[in-house]
């Protein structure tokens, strides 16, 4: 017999398992390269669902402009009418994620700013009856001098489903948060800090990018396996990346690798 509840089931199980951040990472990642001239928003509206959530969001903080002017180089992808309405409101002056945000340094739920406070509760949910989500989650990107970031995700899942997914994919957000900070960065044409790689940390980090592997690298280097993974993770650390795809794409993406090395 047919189960009416069983579509809802299949979903809800389906949010449980964990997600492939594969598709959105090549997304970002041709970004940063250059190869997606995509806008950034766009970008993000593509990998909400991809990673079974409703909404993304990045704010970008700067230690000598107000909360106000970040919001206007704020990359969401709430609707038009939600944003409209947080300007026109002045949530900024009571969203507790902006405020929080501003100072965290680890990922925290929405839940945890629920301080009983009336005008943070309708801020709440006025948000979800807007289509924000009843969930989210906010991930502190801190890697660059001066400037940092917040990276959300929200959803509209129960309670359950979302405390499963924050389990299963914590550590993913984070590694999307970056990538996603790094596409930002390109989006906004900021410069980048000057990166001085060694030459052996630079030919190693030209072969990775080329697809070659640890074993490879040594080979065609003629140096030991330790030697090229201690030179990419000196590279990877000067360019406050957390795993080797990123820092090939920033370093790209910035010129500390010529693109035509790459050739």
């Amino acid at each position: 017999m047919f189960d009416p509840n069983m579509g809802e089931k299949m979903l809800s199980d389906a949010l449980m398992e964990t997600i492939n951040i594969e598709p959105s990472a090549v997304r970002l990642t041709d970004t940063i390269l250059g190869y997606n001239e995509q806008d950034l928003s766009d970008t993000l509206r593509a990998i909400a669902p991809e990673i079974g959530v409703g909404h993304i969001a990045y704010l970008r903080f700067t230690p000598d402009k107000s909360s106000d002017t970040s919001l206007l180089t704020a990359i969401v992808t709430y609707s038009r009418e939600w944003t409209q309405r947080y300007f026109v409101k002045q949530y900024v002056h009571v969203d507790p994620v902006v405020t929080f945000g501003r100072n965290a340094v680890v990922p925290f739920d929405w839940e945890t700013l629920a301080d009983g406070d009336p005008a943070v509760g309708e801020f709440f949910e006025d948000a979800m009856n807007h289509g924000v989500g009843r969930n989210g989650v906010s991930i502190p990107v801190r890697n660059r001098r001066g400037i940092y970031a917040l990276v959300s995700f929200s959803s509209d899942q129960t309670k359950r489903d979302w405390v499963q997914y924050k389990s299963d994919n914590m550590v993913k957000l984070q590694l999307l948060s970056v990538l996603i900070d790094s596409a930002a960065n390109i989006n906004f044409k900021l410069p980048s800090p000057a990166v001085n790689l060694s030459r052996r940390e630079e030919q190693c980090l030209i072969w990775a990018a080329r697809g070659k592997t640890y074993q490879e690298i040594a080979e065609i280097l003629e140096v030991t396996f330790g030697s090229v993974k201690t030179h990419l993770d000196s590279a990877r650390h000067k360019l406050h990346c957390m795993n080797l795809a990123h820092a090939v794409a920033v370093a790209v993406a910035t010129g500390v690798i010529p693109a035509k090395a790459l050739q």
